[in-house]
């Protein structure tokens, strides 16, 4: 098992490797700003390994691919990324069927691009059905999961990680931990639709607000059952904590392990 933290700038890098991670997400979302020759000689004289979370818009409205990711993707061959983190357009929640026509139309040519580099691609959860994620990975065998534990609770009664796991524990590759209050979103957006016709933009909108990246314990979800299950499946690989708390990852890491320990 790794357990990992999350940098966007230089002096986050710095700061978490004093903590010592198992390795560090470098985070091109928000307002990053890295250099990344910098972070990677740093990250090679501390001897921690990097992963590569690629950009998208506040609104949860993806970059689109050939645009804004298939650039990064050799950037994440050249700093020794183990992993590519993007976000999807794959959501009948969150986007319209031509948001996400355009994604699939250039999902082949980050693929492509990906496997020449030799870099790992990983997609990432939000609001994503069985259908859609078993089509990616029957057309894109190579491509993993990134499992945002936070991501399954909003606008969900049930945080969907479970039925990720149960369905795609051979594809997932890392899991993102932090807390929220994401199932009230159902009843903001039940509210809303009593008054008036809420668009999709209104509801990433809300999504975001949701996604508030709280300590674990802080907000609803359930990381017992969500442990367990990954747990009993025998998943080892990678956890990287996402409290926006940064300076709390050692506090972050213990409760994951009593959690971890317990399940």
């Amino acid at each position: 098992m790794d357990i990992g933290t999350f940098a966007r700038n230089n002096q986050q890098v710095r700061s978490a490797i004093k903590n010592e991670p198992d390795f560090i997400d470098l985070r091109m979302d928000l307002n990053y700003s890295i250099d990344f020759k910098e972070a990677k000689a740093d990250l090679n004289n501390a001897g921690i390994p990097c992963t590569l979370h690629l950009p998208s818009n506040p609104d949860w409205k993806p970059i689109e691919l050939s645009r804004g990711i298939v650039p990064y993707i050799d950037l994440g061959r050249q700093i020794d990324a183990e992993v590519l983190t993007f976000h999807t357009m794959l959501s009948s929640l969150f986007y319209d069927d031509h948001d996400i026509d355009i994604f699939l139309q250039a999902i082949p040519m980050a693929y492509e691009t990906a496997a020449e580099s030799g870099v790992k691609l990983a997609i990432e959860t939000l609001g994503l059905y069985y259908t859609e994620l078993r089509l990616l990975f029957e057309d894109f065998s190579d491509m993993k999961l990134a499992l945002d534990i936070g991501h399954g609770q909003i606008l969900a009664t049930r945080n969907r990680s479970i039925d990720h796991i149960n369905s795609f524990f051979e594809e997932i590759e890392i899991v993102n931990v932090h807390d929220n209050h994401g199932s009230e979103m159902v009843n903001d957006l039940r509210m809303l639709k009593k008054e008036r016709e809420v668009t999709q933009g209104e509801i990433r909108e809300l999504a975001v607000r949701y996604d508030t990246h709280l300590p674990i314990g802080e907000g609803e979800i359930d990381f017992d059952t969500i442990f367990k299950n990954l747990k009993q499946r025998g998943y080892d690989g990678r956890f990287v904590m996402m409290c926006e708390c940064f300076a709390d990852f050692q506090h972050e890491r213990e409760k994951f392990l009593n959690l971890w320990l317990a399940a």
